[in-house]
């Protein structure tokens, strides 16, 4: 039996949809029953009224809490901070867009009745554009073969773990946040329920295709070594195909020696078009690990630095 909850909801620029939100997700927490709960409205640096409206609805509601950030820093971070904050036995994470429908808790309620540790929501169909859903599914799919950490297709951060998975997550000191790779990597018993992801209840998409590839960029550099393999694999194919360059190079100048071959054939752009195409692949190649290990090379930066990953401006509790 759930007998309290705290269900956690980034914010950002949601002025048109926090009403709604509360409204929808207090009729759920009343049918769940519970004896205690909270909802706790991270607030993530918005430009709009969200700070205004969560403060009007905190004084009608004292279990509604607020934690303000300073500035955007980004929907992992807010999730990081609402799981920090929080303070029952069993936490809930959900958009601040209505596409989660707040109504699925009850069917995440029952699997962790039955026994699971971990509930997440599997988006069975989503509205969404075409390139949007394309990018989607390409991280998905991308990120399924490069992880060494399974994480479902399909699958955000909406979910509904207990306590003692949420205790481990606070105290991983991570700078470069997938809360949802995090969560799989903690395992433990854990379960999907398929649902339909809505379209906004209000106001635009705050997730653009840069958004995706930062997050998916993050998912496969911070839960895999494959890139770094990846680079081994491609440094003995061109140090294979420098070897062939020479050996082709060398060749035709003893080619040119012996008579065979005109001396102006290397000057000429038929001779060179094969030199200049060899060149030009394995300096790409170059650039494409560079940036690889560029990226590694970042993310120690940021977590040597120890930057913490939010700054809070003003909490409402």
């Amino acid at each position: 039996m759930i007998d309290n909850i705290s269900i956690v909801i980034p914010s950002y620029n949601e002025g048109e949809n926090i009403s709604e939100i509360y409204k929808r997700t207090l009729e759920v927490i009343k049918k769940l029953n519970v004896k205690k709960y909270e909802i706790i409205f991270v607030e993530n640096g918005s430009r709009d009224n969200s700070l205004e409206l969560l403060k009007k609805i905190n004084s009608s509601d004292k279990f509604v809490k607020i934690i303000s950030f300073s500035r955007n820093f980004g929907y992992q971070s807010a999730i990081a901070a609402g799981l920090k904050y929080s303070k029952n036995d069993y936490i809930c994470v959900m958009d601040g867009d209505l596409q989660d429908p707040p109504e699925i808790i009850l069917q995440f309620a029952e699997k962790i009745i039955q026994g699971y540790d971990v509930v997440y929501g599997i988006r069975k169909k989503r509205k969404a554009s075409f390139f949007m859903k394309l990018s989607y599914k390409l991280f998905y799919e991308i990120y399924s073969k490069l992880s060494e950490i399974e994480v479902p297709k399909q699958v955000g951060d909406f979910c509904l773990m207990k306590r003692k998975i949420v205790d481990i997550l606070n105290n991983l000191d991570e700078r470069n946040l997938f809360m949802r790779g995090l969560r799989s990597w903690v395992g433990f018993n854990q379960t999907g329920i398929e649902y339909n992801r809505a379209e906004r209840y209000a106001g635009k998409p705050k997730f653009s295709f840069f958004g995706a590839s930062t997050l998916a960029l993050d998912g496969i550099i911070s839960f895999s070594l494959l890139p770094l393999r990846f680079i081994l694999v491609m440094g003995i194919i061109l140090s294979l195909l420098s070897m062939l360059l020479f050996l082709f190079l060398f060749s035709v100048k003893i080619l040119i020696i012996i008579g065979f071959i005109d001396s102006e054939f290397l000057a000429s752009p038929k001779g060179l078009t094969f030199t200049q195409l060899m060149l030009t692949l394995i300096f790409g190649f170059l650039m494409f690990i560079l940036g690889i290990i560029g990226e590694y090379v970042g993310r120690i930066y940021f977590e040597v630095k120890k930057r913490p990953n939010y700054l809070i401006k003003e909490t409402v509790l």
